[in-house]
């Protein structure tokens, strides 16, 4: 049952002018189907014209049924993710871009499974997950996999999905984030697993559009940085300082 609901979309925004118009109008139009819901757009420093886009979105589209909310936190998608996080309101918090990748098929899923996990990734290595990805994205996608598993032994295996939470785990976990890039998502996962929430990957239909700005050596030592970074924030903290109830 999803009768009062109340969703909170965080969604950042970072020179996304061109996809903002259409991305929010849908994403309005789905959560009227939830009253009391919301629409986060955490602008992070944009060169274009994606902050003004925001605000005129929010005061042609935002009511009592459905609010519009704009912000904006420093540069780069952890920064961004954590201030929403910290200012959504919903029961359901969830993480995802700005030209909301998956439709609305990773929340259908999520939605659809019983019992509702308290922490959901909509995963395009689900085996029902429906995706249209150039090989060397599928490389890279799957390098990251098997260092993000060898290094911090998280059975997740996409975890650059959109992430679906509920509210408690969102602010058990809030304290302990660092990063401030795309390896946000994994943190939160690691963070959650580690304070006994198991996540759930739920499928989605994804069609990759454009070219990626992925540098297979730049990024690739960048993740492993990140990464081995955050295994040492894991095994330094007490599982005493973890908040979340077990599950």
């Amino acid at each position: 049952m999803n009768q009062g609901l109340r969703i909170s979309y965080v969604v950042p925004v970072h020179n996304q002018e061109a996809v903002l118009r259409e991305s929010v109008m849908r994403l309005v139009t789905r959560l009227h189907d939830f009253p009391g819901s919301e629409a986060l757009l955490i602008e992070n420093g944009s060169t274009d014209a994606s902050i003004a886009v925001c605000v005129e979105l929010a005061q042609q589209l935002s009511t009592e049924q459905v609010g519009v909310r704009v912000t904006a936190s420093a540069k780069g998608m952890g920064y961004a993710l954590r201030h929403g996080m910290e200012l959504a309101s919903g029961d359901l918090l969830v993480l995802t871009a700005a030209d909301l990748p998956f439709g609305f098929t990773d929340l259908d899923a999520f939605l659809a499974t019983e019992p509702r996990p308290r922490l959901a990734i909509g995963s395009k290595a689900h085996p029902k997950s429906h995706t249209v990805i150039p090989l060397r994205r599928r490389i890279m996608s799957g390098a990251f996999g098997l260092l993000r598993r060898a290094t911090l032994g998280s059975g997740v295996r996409d975890s650059q999905g959109t992430i679906l939470l509920d509210r408690a785990v969102a602010h058990d976990v809030l304290p302990h984030l660092r990063c401030s890039d795309f390896l946000i998502s994994a943190e939160i996962i690691c963070w959650a697993e580690r304070a006994g929430v198991t996540p759930v990957e739920v499928p989605v239909t994804y069609v990759a559009r454009g070219a990626s700005t992925v540098s297979p050596v730049r990024d690739s030592l960048r993740m492993a940085g990140g990464l081995l970074a955050l295994r040492r924030r894991l095994r330094a903290t007490p599982d005493a300082d973890l908040g979340t109830e077990r599950a």
